[in-house]
């Protein structure tokens, strides 16, 4: 009896491990952004005479995290760069965050990314300059899912508590 209590457990905690994600960020950025806001806004590449500058990209991509990208990069070359977006990514709220010392707060802007996937409106793509921080945010539909999910793990544990307490009820009654 204590076999198939112990059988059940394993099956139930692994079933519920089973569906988990795990996400793993590969890339590795170099120095931190605040040491080289203060220092200079642009690095010289070695080996070449390329100016780069920092970009910090967030949310439903790939890889987010900080990027060196030369100048002129706009904002599909970083998504790109930074392994292109998730399959939860919300493609028509793409946020820019522009960040200047000067200024307090910093300028926000949202971008239809989808509608230049459906269009080809390059208009609507913004040049990225130094420090900006992009934000690919989830889609609504995935937090939802994101919810029954948890939800799902947490019916799983009451299940698993359910079997064992009924299992060693019968136990002691043999």
């Amino acid at each position: 009896m204590k076999r198939l209590v112990v059988l059940f457990l394993w099956l139930g905690i692994s079933v519920g491990l089973w569906g988990q994600e795990t996400k793993t960020l590969t890339n590795k950025p170099s120095r931190l952004a605040g040491e080289r806001q203060t220092q200079s806004r642009y690095i010289i590449t070695p080996g070449s005479d390329a100016f780069l500058m920092t970009v910090r990209v967030w949310g439903e991509v790939q890889r987010p995290g900080l990027y060196d990208v030369p100048i002129g990069t706009d904002l599909i070359e970083i998504i790109s760069a930074a392994g292109g977006p998730t399959s939860k990514a919300n493609l028509s709220k793409v946020r820019v965050i522009r960040t200047d010392s000067s200024q307090s707060e910093g300028e926000v802007q949202t971008i239809s990314v989808k509608r230049f996937v459906e269009k080809g409106d390059v208009a609507i793509i913004p040049e990225i300059r130094p420090f900006d921080t992009i934000v690919v945010p989830m889609r609504p539909s995935q937090y939802v899912l994101q919810s029954l999910s948890w939800t799902q793990q947490f019916m799983s544990l009451v299940s698993i508590y359910a079997m064992i307490t009924y299992y060693i009820s019968i136990a002691r009654r043999n």
